[in-house]
């Protein structure tokens, strides 16, 4: 009998134990403070490819911060049988901006205007013209914008996509990028920059050297360039230029333009052939030698360099050359402050076989 009880006792006590156990347990999950789940596509940026005329269309891949890889052809994966071109692929993808949640795709000769989600890449809207050459596009507030074309500015709802009137207060010419602050849009077209109210759109000002720009530092400069020279903007839209030791290149008004800014201190960038450059407003000996050179080689920097306000970053984009060697890619990312390397991806293919798949001609990293 006596055994029998210090069975039912220990048995007991092991219950009851194991019940205490596990209400610790639970009291102590319902208190944790759980960090909120990361979305596939947030922590990161994303990089715009032209992709390969006649070939494959354009291309959006996304860098998670931190990996070794890049995620290639994430709008593909999130779309399955659309494309960021015309049927032909004969249209490249040249451009894009991140507005109001949604990511706005731009392409050139004859291709659509795409409207996606930010942290999903689904597609959301689509305007097709049967005849286009689409530059870039920019809020001016809500759902008013303005698309730049081969043929001037035209307004377009943001929501809609629906392309709306052609702007007269400047001329219909070749346009590329635009930028706005304040109550002023910026403008560069093939005879010049111009300043338009964003109010009316009116013309303001008009500057005929400029032909590179624009980027804007934390004192409310906006920066540009006349190629041999960066020009700033200021408040009273008065200018003050720079000699550059080595030109700003360009591909022209249909691409992105070469130079970006930091949102850190004041201080602009630009690249030439492997080298970068970093001007510090004000102090002329910065840019006595180059701020980073590329190490790899072969190499070419394909497209523009951006900064990322997000981590302090210089963003680079380049292949190893033309043809089969388009086919090697490289992601290199380095610190805005210092020039230091951060992180060196090489993908794609192995240079001497051409595999259409692995040709991106990635040219544009954009940021949340």
């Amino acid at each position: 009998m006596k055994q029998f009880n210090l069975k039912q006792i220990l048995v007991g006590a092991l219950f009851l134990t194991t019940g205490l156990y596990s209400c610790k347990k639970d009291s102590v999950e319902d208190n944790l403070q759980v960090d909120p789940v990361v979305g596939k596509y947030e922590n990161g940026f994303f990089v715009i490819g032209e992709g390969s005329y006649g070939q494959n269309p354009g291309a959006i891949s996304f860098y998670r911060y931190g990996e070794d890889t890049l995620n290639t052809r994430a709008y593909e994966k999130e779309n399955s049988g659309k494309i960021l071109s015309n049927a032909a692929k004969t249209s490249t993808l040249q451009f894009a901006s991140v507005i109001n949640g949604s990511i706005y795709l731009m392409c050139k000769v004859n291709g659509p205007i795409v409207k996606i989600n930010e942290y999903t890449l689904k597609e959301e809207a689509r305007y097709v013209q049967e005849a286009s050459n689409w530059r870039s596009i920019l809020q001016v507030d809500g759902n008013r914008g303005l698309v730049s074309a081969n043929d001037g500015v035209y307004q377009i709802d943001l929501n809609t996509l629906a392309v709306q009137n052609k702007l007269t207060s400047v001329g219909a010419l070749n346009t590329g990028d635009m930028w706005k602050k304040g109550d002023y849009v910026y403008l560069l077209q093939s005879n010049g920059a111009k300043i338009v109210s964003a109010n009316n759109y009116s013309l303001v000002k008009s500057f005929s050297n400029i032909s590179r720009g624009f980027a804007q530092t934390p004192n409310g400069k906006i920066w540009a360039s006349t190629g041999s020279r960066l020009v700033a903007i200021d408040n009273n839209l008065d200018t003050a230029g720079i000699a550059l030791p080595v030109a700003v290149g360009t591909f022209g008004l249909d691409a992105p333009t070469r130079i970006t800014a930091s949102t850190k201190e004041n201080a602009v960038f630009y690249h030439s052939g492997k080298a970068i450059y970093k001007y510090v407003d004000g102090n002329a000996a910065s840019l006595a030698q180059p701020f980073i050179t590329i190490a790899e080689d072969p190499f070419m920097v394909y497209g523009a360099i951006r900064y990322d306000k997000n981590k302090d970053y210089i963003v680079v984009n380049g292949i190893q050359g033309y043809g089969a060697a388009s086919t090697v890619n490289y992601l290199l990312i380095y610190n805005a402050s210092t020039g230091a390397l951060v992180k060196r991806i090489k993908y794609g293919g192995d240079g001497v076989t051409t595999d259409f798949t692995k040709i991106f001609f990635n040219d544009l990293a954009i940021f949340h």
